[in-house]
């Protein structure tokens, strides 16, 4: 039978760090299944690549509203990439009764969602499965029978899991793809939120609120489109559940993390109706401006009305409302002006949890696995993106202090470093808009949307050329002025160190000199090509204005 499998038992801190430790077996239904369990500890602050650690794990998500089946391939540097997934629509929030069970309809449809993923699962190989169920089963009475009915029906052993509990897969989920420190992760279902603070990027305090939006839609809005007065009461409601919730205080650096597919919908709306260039929801910053932009439209509208606005699904043009009001009130409740959408949840969570990959962990390290694990699904190497990088960084710190550049520009370089040449797997000759392409669209890459487009940008720019007539305007509600000449200084540094590629070297710039000189390692014994040297002159001069020096000169 499919289920969860054992916990691997609890380890030494020595013997988490042995290299053995990475090739652990886990049972799964009497079938030894190998996967690669990550060290327990925090991620140490340099990546490193190992090879041939790959893995699949299944994850299914019971919710109120929908179903989700995903399967995860995990690489041995903690990397999760998601390599098949199915939604469904059960709605088992839907109709409940009085006391809270179940509709009769409502199992049969979870049923049969649950059959369609049992006959996914064995296309799929029978991977190792992990499957919760939420709020809508773990309110009803009857929900222990239906969990048995699947069991029975399907072999799936269904694990029901309590409001704090997903909290905490929640964050597991955003703490995989983002450093967290004092932070609020909201995870926004069919029956329920899930409200998640950290402090110093551990998990701190957790609560679940009856706010979902399937639940309100069915408790408060009658009327399609709703009434005002109908608004007014639901949006009275949610203030007060948050006003009498205990949160973090608001605060200058503290960030609210937005899970689900709700708040990706109001998303995707957004990005629609600003026409923003990139299609890319994780990482999205939506802000109230937004949410007022769609109040204005969607309170007007009713349910066929609203699903014909592009980005709204059939499975959201019903609740979309009630969920914009959840957001919004939390966002006044915690004083701020955006949320970041994140796409990593409940469902990346429970794969965390599974193969205990290590968080929280440095952005750098989170961005690492991100990559790692695309690159992995392209056969794609990183060696001399790694190779690239270490070289582009020297130069970032030394030039850093007279452009001020920050972490995140940091972060920038190290991606489009190390995926500068992935282009190649397309096409070789064009090779550098292919990886710009590609590093824009890699769905659960571990960056905000304008550093992603920002990565984009470099790694076309990483063989000395300038950016096409009309980028500029094609990024603008993504990228500023400033920006825009960031990607050419981080794009040059790319090129000066691929065209530098293996040459042990030593910059110096003393403070106020305007000469950048190349100075081999005393003790290894490298030269520097005088060719290379006479292609990078130009290009260090115009980007820079500074001389570069060769030895001897």
């Amino acid at each position: 039978m499919r289920g969860l499998p054992p916990r691997p038992k609890r380890r030494s801190r020595s013997s988490e760090r042995s290299a053995g430790h990475y090739a652990q077996y886990l049972g799964n239904g009497g079938v030894r299944t190998a996967i690669p369990r990550m060290s327990a500890v925090t991620a140490v602050p340099t990546p490193e690549l190992r090879g041939g650690e790959v893995s699949q794990l299944a994850v299914i998500d019971l919710g109120s509203n929908t179903a989700r089946l995903s399967i995860f391939e995990a690489t041995g540097e903690g990397g999760l990439r998601t390599v098949y997934e199915v939604k469904e629509l059960p709605r088992l929030g839907k109709g409940v009764r009085k006391d809270l069970s179940l509709s009769p309809a409502a199992i049969e449809r979870g049923l049969a969602t649950l059959v369609r993923f049992s006959r996914h699962l064995t296309v799929m190989g029978n991977p190792p499965t992990i499957a919760v169920a939420t709020s809508a089963v773990r309110d009803a009475p009857n929900g222990p029978a239906f969990v048995e009915r699947i069991a029975r029906r399907t072999g799936i052993l269904m694990r029901v899991i309590s409001g704090e509990e997903e909290a905490r897969l929640g964050y597991l989920g955003v703490a995989s793809s983002w450093e967290l420190d004092r932070d609020l992760t909201a995870d926004l279902g069919g029956g329920s939120i899930q409200l998640a603070s950290t402090r110093g990027g551990r998990l701190e305090r957790s609560t679940s609120l009856p706010l979902g939006a399937l639940r309100l839609t069915q408790d408060f809005l009658d009327h399609d489109p709703p009434k005002r007065r109908e608004l007014e009461t639901l949006q009275e409601y949610v203030q007060e559940r948050l006003a009498a919730t205990s949160l973090p205080r608001p605060a200058e650096k503290l960030r609210v993390f937005g899970v689900g597919g709700t708040i990706r919908c109001l998303a995707r709306v957004a990005m629609e109706l600003r026409e923003y260039p990139v299609q890319r929801i994780h990482g999205y910053p939506l802000n109230r401006r937004d949410l007022e932009a769609l109040q204005a439209i969607l309170f007007e509208m009713s349910a066929p009305q609203r699903r014909e606005v592009p980005g709204i699904s059939a499975a959201r043009a019903d609740v979309i409302v009630a969920g914009l009001i959840v957001v919004q009130e939390l966002l006044r409740r915690m004083g701020k002006e955006q949320l970041l959408v994140t796409g990593h949840g409940i469902r990346e969570g429970a794969a965390v949890e599974r193969l205990a990959i290590p968080v929280p962990a440095s952005q750098e390290v989170l961005a690492f696995r991100s990559v790692t694990a695309a690159a992995r699904a392209m056969g794609f190497s990183l060696v001399h993106g790694e190779q690239v990088r270490r070289l582009a960084l020297t130069l970032f710190d030394r030039l850093r202090p007279r452009y001020g550049w920050s972490d995140d520009d940091r972060l920038v370089l190290s991606v489009a470093s190390w995926m500068h040449d992935v282009g190649t797997v397309v096409d070789a000759w064009h090779h550098p808009q292919h990886s710009a392409y590609i590093i824009r669209n890699m769905a659960n890459l571990s960056l905000t949307v304008r550093d992603a487009v920002l990565a984009s940008l470099v790694a076309y720019l990483h063989e000395g050329d300038e950016l096409p007539e009309g980028w500029a305007k094609t990024w603008r509600t993504v990228l500023t002025p400033d920006d825009l000449q960031v990607a050419r200084q981080l794009g040059t540094m790319v090129y000066f160190s691929e065209t530098l590629e293996g040459a042990r070297l030593n910059l110096s710039l003393p403070r106020g000199s305007q000469r950048l000189r190349l100075e081999p390692h005393r003790h290894l014994g490298t030269t520097v090509p005088p060719r290379a040297v006479e292609r990078l002159r130009k290009p260090i001069e115009r980007v820079f204005e500074l001389e570069l020096v060769a030895p001897n000169e």
